[in-house]
């Protein structure tokens, strides 16, 4: 092909070649692989593969009484540097009421936890400091708790190994879940349900009285054990550290105990616990999972490495659980799932398969119009259409894109819009052979005048998909996703293969003049 640059045709056939060989696995291998190249294939959406979908709510009643009840403590230790009783807390839906014994370091009260807390409402009223949560701060709260939430739920579904899953916020206080091809959903729920809140408190075994009749003596707080509710413990209501400065947490195995949860703090929280476990030497330290005790063993020496172990009534899988739900982090509020609902596999293989039919039948159609109108170079612009498929399918794999079913529509759009070009490029080929004697010529001229308007209509369409991607979400991501890929693999075959193509045609059939 003396005509055509051979760096082009070393372009275009090793481009060509490359969508072939990465479309394999998409194409061909069902199941998953730890090899390189096997990864690289389609992951499909929650309605082709089947799947769960869950609406998962964040409960703010709990988050706003956990809140209230921070602020009535900050009012207690302030009461305490004051020198002031506290003869009663009185907890409602959105405020708190706290009485003194008398109102004479009232003000002094009130003005050092308003610099504090600038955002919150506060009022005095005689011997009563009323605080409220206001429309405008609980906003804030509740607007801070779902992007946490968020993140953690992401943090928890990306460790448990479930491969693209659509995670977003829906509405005011509820999160979209999407995981598609789950195989044990009760597991997910169960990561999901747990707020996983870790706390490590000192247990007072001298006030046996006060554990015996159930009453809770000021600054302390009775839980149950977790796998027994029947057993009791007496412990500080204050946590002395917490699972906000754990870095790490992986399932173990100890010698004595099975099953164990390993976990490393950060430099803070490691000289925390290491005061904690020096000056307590004798006494048990509880280890709180959502408010209930996990495990309390008896500090028997310093613990100055920033490290520790869990240990309890786990199996493999518990332990591991745990660990995932250490790593991500506390849940700011407990989340309810609302909604539940699981498709078939079945449903997704009925999907596939009417859009593989669709494709067929698309792709066939097209061809025979080729053919028709073009004759010969109809036939090579099918070729360059089948090219365009695997090059699609070998894109989606590459960058690991979900194929959900507007995206299996986004490519039956894109047969017909690859042909677009090579029906412009044939024309303008046609009005050039009434001007031009040299096959060459008019084939070079044709394609060159085409290019524009091939470039004008790509660019605008491609500039409209990523607007899909940037501003959708869901199903229109995934229609915008193959549309995008298919109008940069259209480009490069109506431009640049069936270029090719034609310049590989007419220099073996050595023809004079061209019949379109």
């Amino acid at each position: 092909m003396q005509k055509y640059p051979l760096w082009k045709s070393f372009t275009v056939i090793l481009l060509v070649l490359l969508g072939v060989i990465f479309s394999i696995p998409s194409i061909i291998y069902n199941d998953d692989s730890d090899n390189w190249f096997l990864k690289n294939k389609i992951n499909l959406g929650l309605d082709l593969q089947g799947g769960s979908y869950l609406l998962l709510e964040v409960q703010l009643d709990t988050l706003y009484a956990e809140e209230l009840e921070n602020l009535s403590e900050s009012i207690r230790l302030l009461a305490r540097e004051n020198k002031v009783k506290i003869i009663n807390v009185k907890y409602n839906i959105n405020d708190v009421t706290i009485t003194f014994e008398n109102n004479i370091k009232i003000k002094d009260i009130k003005n050092s936890f308003f610099q504090m807390y600038r955002g919150v409402s506060i009022q005095e009223n005689e011997n009563r400091i009323i605080v409220k949560l206001d429309e405008a701060y609980k906003k804030t709260i509740q607007d801070s708790a779902i992007k946490q939430s968020l993140e953690i739920v992401r943090k928890r579904i990306d460790e448990s190994g479930t491969k693209e899953p659509l995670i977003q916020r829906s509405g005011k206080k509820r999160i979209l879940l999407q995981l598609p091809g789950i195989k044990d959903p009760e597991r997910i729920k169960e990561l999901l349900g747990k707020t996983a809140k870790l706390t490590f408190h000192l247990v007072d075994d001298d006030n046996t009285a006060a554990l015996k009749s159930n009453i809770e003596p000021f600054g302390k707080i009775i839980v149950s054990d977790i796998y027994d509710e029947n057993i009791k413990y007496l412990i500080d209501k204050r946590s002395l550290v917490g699972g906000e400065n754990l870095v790490d947490a992986k399932g173990s195995f100890d010698q004595t105990e099975g099953h164990a949860v390993s976990f490393r703090f950060d430099t803070e929280g490691a000289q925390k616990f290491g005061r904690i476990t020096s000056n307590n030497v004798g006494k048990r330290l509880a280890v709180l999972l959502d408010g209930v005790v996990i495990t309390a063993p008896r500090i028997n020496s310093a613990i100055t490495g920033g490290s520790g172990i869990i240990t309890g009534n786990f199996d493999a899988q518990g332990a591991s659980d745990l660990a995932v739900l250490l790593r991500a982090g506390a849940l700011p509020a407990p989340l309810e799932i609302v909604e539940e609902r699981s498709v078939g596999a079945g449903l997704g293989a009925d999907s596939i398969a009417a859009g593989k039919i669709a494709s067929f039948i698309g792709m066939l159609l097209v061809c025979i119009f080729m053919v028709l109108i073009y004759g010969t170079f109809g036939a090579l612009a099918n070729i360059s259409l089948i090219a365009n498929i695997f090059i699609i399918i070998s894109l989606l794999g590459t960058i690991g894109a979900t194929l959900t079913l507007p995206g299996i529509a986004g490519i039956v759009l894109t047969i017909g819009m690859a042909v677009d070009a090579n029906v412009l490029i044939f024309e303008r080929i046609k009005e050039e052979r009434l001007k031009n004697r040299n096959v060459y010529q008019i084939v070079k001229n044709g394609f060159d005048r085409a290019m524009s308007t091939i470039l004008d209509a790509n660019i605008t369409t491609l500039i409209a998909a990523v607007l899909l991607f940037a501003f959708g979400s869901g199903p229109i991501r995934g229609f915008s996703i193959t549309l995008s890929l298919g109008v940069i693999a259209s480009m490069f075959t109506a431009l640049m293969l069936t270029n090719f193509l034609v310049y590989f045609y007419l220099s073996i059939s050595s023809k004079k003049e061209l019949n379109l």
